[in-house]
Protein backbone atom coordinates (compact mmCIF):
# COMPACT_ATOMS: atom_id res chain seq x y z
CA UNK A 1 0.00 0.00 0.00
CA UNK A 2 2.95 2.71 0.67
CA UNK A 3 4.23 1.62 -2.43
CA UNK A 4 1.53 2.58 -4.18
CA UNK A 5 0.99 5.66 -2.43
CA UNK A 6 4.54 6.75 -3.16
CA UNK A 7 4.36 6.27 -6.61
CA UNK A 8 1.39 8.05 -7.07
CA UNK A 9 3.25 10.80 -5.50
CA UNK A 10 5.97 10.51 -7.33
CA UNK A 11 3.88 10.63 -10.38
CA UNK A 12 1.70 13.93 -9.17
CA UNK A 13 5.21 15.21 -8.31
CA UNK A 14 6.69 14.85 -11.84
CA UNK A 15 2.94 15.92 -13.43
CA UNK A 16 3.51 19.23 -11.30
CA UNK A 17 6.66 19.66 -12.26
CA UNK A 18 6.16 19.13 -16.37
CA UNK A 19 2.92 21.32 -16.40
CA UNK A 20 4.51 24.28 -13.76
CA UNK A 21 7.39 24.72 -16.37
CA UNK A 22 5.46 24.47 -19.29
CA UNK A 23 3.06 27.41 -17.22
CA UNK A 24 6.34 29.17 -16.35
CA UNK A 25 7.47 29.83 -20.09
CA UNK A 26 6.18 31.68 -22.43
CA UNK A 27 3.50 30.72 -24.87
CA UNK A 28 3.49 31.43 -28.38
CA UNK A 29 0.00 33.12 -29.87
CA UNK A 30 -0.32 34.39 -34.07
CA UNK A 31 -1.65 37.49 -34.79
CA UNK A 32 -3.80 38.62 -37.84
CA UNK A 33 -0.73 38.79 -39.49
CA UNK A 34 0.24 35.13 -39.16
CA UNK A 35 3.53 36.13 -36.61
CA UNK A 36 4.03 34.33 -33.38
CA UNK A 37 4.03 36.97 -30.42
CA UNK A 38 4.80 36.50 -27.15
CA UNK A 39 1.92 35.81 -24.90
CA UNK A 40 1.42 36.20 -20.99
CA UNK A 41 3.01 34.43 -18.58
CA UNK A 42 0.52 32.09 -16.46
CA UNK A 43 2.40 32.94 -13.37
CA UNK A 44 1.28 36.56 -12.79
CA UNK A 45 4.88 38.24 -14.40
CA UNK A 46 2.58 39.17 -17.71
CA UNK A 47 1.14 42.60 -15.28
CA UNK A 48 4.38 44.31 -15.84
CA UNK A 49 3.74 44.25 -19.90
CA UNK A 50 -0.12 44.73 -19.18
CA UNK A 51 1.00 48.21 -16.55
CA UNK A 52 3.53 49.18 -19.06
CA UNK A 53 0.65 48.76 -21.36
CA UNK A 54 -1.98 50.16 -20.09
CA UNK A 55 -0.13 53.25 -18.80
CA UNK A 56 0.18 53.53 -22.59
CA UNK A 57 -3.50 53.36 -23.39
CA UNK A 58 -4.58 55.49 -20.53
CA UNK A 59 -3.45 58.79 -21.72
CA UNK A 60 -2.12 59.38 -17.59
CA UNK A 61 -1.34 62.57 -15.49
CA UNK A 62 1.85 63.38 -15.01
CA UNK A 63 0.98 62.43 -11.19
CA UNK A 64 -0.73 59.52 -11.93
CA UNK A 65 2.28 58.60 -14.19
CA UNK A 66 5.07 58.91 -11.54
CA UNK A 67 2.33 56.27 -9.10
CA UNK A 68 1.58 53.95 -11.70
CA UNK A 69 5.46 53.67 -12.13
CA UNK A 70 5.94 53.34 -8.58
CA UNK A 71 3.65 50.50 -8.29
CA UNK A 72 4.86 48.90 -11.57
CA UNK A 73 8.67 48.77 -10.14
CA UNK A 74 7.35 47.69 -6.91
CA UNK A 75 5.37 44.84 -7.96
CA UNK A 76 8.24 43.61 -10.36
CA UNK A 77 11.16 43.37 -7.90
CA UNK A 78 8.63 41.37 -5.09
CA UNK A 79 7.44 39.08 -8.03
CA UNK A 80 11.31 38.71 -8.76
CA UNK A 81 11.55 37.86 -4.80
CA UNK A 82 8.77 35.92 -4.79
CA UNK A 83 9.37 33.62 -7.93
CA UNK A 84 12.62 32.94 -7.17
CA UNK A 85 11.26 31.69 -3.61
CA UNK A 86 9.41 29.10 -5.75
CA UNK A 87 12.17 28.16 -7.39
CA UNK A 88 14.38 27.26 -4.57
CA UNK A 89 11.28 25.44 -2.96
CA UNK A 90 11.09 23.63 -6.07
CA UNK A 91 14.88 22.24 -5.71
CA UNK A 92 14.30 21.34 -2.09
CA UNK A 93 11.39 19.23 -3.01
CA UNK A 94 13.47 17.66 -5.98
CA UNK A 95 16.17 16.77 -3.02
CA UNK A 96 13.42 15.47 -0.59
CA UNK A 97 12.69 13.32 -3.68
CA UNK A 98 16.17 12.31 -4.40
CA UNK A 99 17.25 10.97 -0.75
CA UNK A 100 17.70 7.41 0.22
CA UNK A 101 14.64 7.45 2.04
CA UNK A 102 11.44 9.69 0.95
CA UNK A 103 9.95 11.53 3.70
CA UNK A 104 6.34 11.71 2.47
CA UNK A 105 5.37 14.18 5.02
CA UNK A 106 8.39 16.41 3.76
CA UNK A 107 7.25 16.14 0.08
CA UNK A 108 3.80 16.57 0.53
CA UNK A 109 4.45 19.69 3.10
CA UNK A 110 6.22 21.34 0.25
CA UNK A 111 4.38 20.71 -2.79
CA UNK A 112 1.34 22.37 -0.03
CA UNK A 113 3.86 25.15 0.59
CA UNK A 114 5.08 25.57 -3.36
CA UNK A 115 1.22 25.74 -4.33
CA UNK A 116 0.78 28.49 -1.72
CA UNK A 117 3.12 30.50 -2.57
CA UNK A 118 1.78 30.55 -6.04
CA UNK A 119 -1.13 31.76 -5.06
CA UNK A 120 0.21 33.95 -2.93
CA UNK A 121 1.82 35.60 -5.85
CA UNK A 122 -1.21 35.92 -7.93
CA UNK A 123 -3.16 37.44 -4.86
CA UNK A 124 -0.19 40.16 -4.98
CA UNK A 125 -0.99 40.82 -8.64
CA UNK A 126 -4.40 41.10 -8.03
CA UNK A 127 -3.69 43.41 -4.99
CA UNK A 128 -1.02 45.69 -6.97
CA UNK A 129 -3.90 45.56 -10.14
CA UNK A 130 -6.75 47.39 -7.27
CA UNK A 131 -4.00 49.63 -6.36
CA UNK A 132 -3.58 51.01 -9.72
CA UNK A 133 -7.10 50.97 -10.41
CA UNK A 134 -7.44 53.67 -7.61
CA UNK A 135 -5.12 56.13 -9.51
CA UNK A 136 -8.07 56.20 -12.55
CA UNK A 137 -10.02 59.01 -12.95
CA UNK A 138 -13.65 57.10 -13.51
CA UNK A 139 -12.96 57.53 -17.60
CA UNK A 140 -9.87 55.94 -17.58
CA UNK A 141 -11.67 53.09 -15.26
CA UNK A 142 -14.14 53.00 -17.82
CA UNK A 143 -11.51 52.60 -20.78
CA UNK A 144 -9.26 49.96 -19.00
CA UNK A 145 -12.52 47.87 -18.27
CA UNK A 146 -13.62 48.25 -21.83
CA UNK A 147 -9.95 47.23 -22.82
CA UNK A 148 -9.95 44.03 -20.64
CA UNK A 149 -12.98 42.71 -21.78
CA UNK A 150 -12.10 42.91 -25.57
CA UNK A 151 -9.33 41.26 -25.47
CA UNK A 152 -6.64 43.02 -23.47
CA UNK A 153 -4.04 45.86 -23.46
CA UNK A 154 -3.16 45.50 -27.35
CA UNK A 155 -7.31 45.78 -28.17
CA UNK A 156 -7.29 48.28 -30.98
CA UNK A 157 -10.52 48.52 -33.33
CA UNK A 158 -8.32 47.29 -36.52
CA UNK A 159 -6.83 44.26 -34.42
CA UNK A 160 -10.58 42.78 -32.86
CA UNK A 161 -9.51 39.40 -32.23
CA UNK A 162 -5.78 38.86 -33.23
CA UNK A 163 -5.12 38.53 -29.78
CA UNK A 164 -7.01 35.65 -29.73
CA UNK A 165 -5.37 33.65 -31.81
Amino acid sequence: MKRVVFLLLVGLVAFVFTTSDALAEPKKKCSADGKKHERSYKDGSHSVSFFDKMIKKLDLSDDQLVEANKLKNTYKKEAITQKAEIKVAGIELQELLTADKVDLKKVERKIKAIYDMKADLKVYRITEMESFKKLLTPKQKKKLKSCILKGGPHYDKGDKGASHH
